[in-house]
């Protein structure tokens, strides 16, 4: 066959196509600088119905995260979520999880299911979604200890190890440097 030939040019074609979806893929899990404003107020209630105010966590640097029980990638990045609260334990590190408009007994289900004890957030209605501008899911705001939002991921990512963790763990170091 030439290399001309319709079979040779679509394969060509699905090659190139399928290293431009990977590449717009990877592209997405990027950490990226946060260019949307004044860091949006974030007041709910947790599972056990306690309501959990954002600025209360002013001095530690807080992660936080949108998840729902339906997404894949969601679940898949919980337990590193956790893994990332284990290694950051006794610094100035908050864990926050935003559930997206599920109920508390879902959400309980879920993570005895998945045998993981993130600290989660109820937005039944998904007001705070919209004023962080969650646009899918999974997608994650790194607050520093000044209450200001630094970066922001939408994808999954493993944020207790690697580039992601460094990151996270820079901020914690800038946090402690400030509290001297």
């Amino acid at each position: 066959m030439r290399s001309g030939t319709a079979p040779s040019r679509i394969a060509r074609a699905l090659v190139v196509s399928m290293s431009l979806a990977y590449g717009l893929a990877v592209a997405e899990t990027d950490i990226k600088p946060w260019k949307g404003g004044a860091t949006p107020s974030l007041k709910l209630r947790d599972l056990q119905q306690r309501p959990v105010d954002l600025a209360s966590m002013k001095g530690r640097v807080v992660l936080v995260n949108f998840w729902a029980t339906w997404c894949e990638p969601c679940r898949d990045e919980m337990p590193a979520l956790e893994r990332l609260r284990e290694k950051l334990k006794g610094r100035s590190f908050e864990l926050v999880t935003v559930n997206f408009g599920e109920g508390d007994g879902t959400v309980n289900r879920f993570l005895e299911k998945i045998k993981v004890s993130v600290p989660v957030l109820l937005d039944p209605t998904k007001d705070a979604a919209e004023a962080w501008k969650v646009k899918g899911l999974p997608m994650t705001f790194l607050v520093d200890a000044s209450g200001t939002t630094r970066y922001w991921s939408f994808g999954e990512q493993d944020w207790s190890e690697g580039e992601p963790f460094k990151l996270v763990e820079s901020l914690v170091g800038e946090a402690a440097r400030a509290q001297r």
